[in-house]
């Protein structure tokens, strides 16, 4: 009868457990990185175009906000208080305009890796829309704590805004 090589099941044992090891280390921790810093925009300074939301989803009127901060009805520009999530930190943009919200942007997202990233890719749009439509959000589907976080400080922005 043929013995099996234990010395083969000894080197194959211990590659299999360095591997392994190497592929947790490698993980990379959710909350190690920052926050992303999506955009910059100057006190008074509308949010640009592409993140603005037209009510009604046209064109008419695009932009035009960029200088009127000044009278009463005039649009301006909001910045909710950062909220920190396990993923890293998400901050609200709002340009208001008599009263109502005409745009919502992220200016800080969670920077975690890769995955983070494309959860912010995906979900931060959805609800930019669904603050300018609402001004609530819904937690959208596989990006929970971005959605909470999103959440918090749109209602610190809705709060500096004044409107509710």
């Amino acid at each position: 009868m043929k013995r099996k090589h234990p010395l083969r099941r000894i080197v194959l044992g211990t590659a299999a457990t360095v591997s392994g090891v190497v592929l947790l280390l490698a993980l990379k921790q959710p909350g190690s990185g920052g926050g992303e810093t999506v955009a910059q925009n100057q006190p008074g300074q509308a949010p640009p175009v592409a993140a603005t939301a037209q009510p009604g989803g046209g064109d008419a009127g695009a932009g035009a906000g960029a200088g009127a901060g000044a009278g009463a009805g005039g649009a301006r520009t909001v910045t909710g208080d950062v909220a920190q999530t396990q993923y890293g930190p998400v901050q609200v943009s709002l340009t208001v305009s008599g009263g109502k919200i005409t745009g919502a942007q992220a200016v800080k997202t969670p920077k975690s890796g890769p995955q983070s990233d494309q959860i912010a890719k995906d979900s931060i749009p959805k609800l930019n829309r669904q603050a300018v439509a609402a001004a609530k959000v819904d937690t959208v589907s596989g990006a929970t704590y971005t959605s909470e976080g999103y959440a918090k400080s749109l209602q610190s922005a809705l709060d500096k805004a004044g409107a509710r």
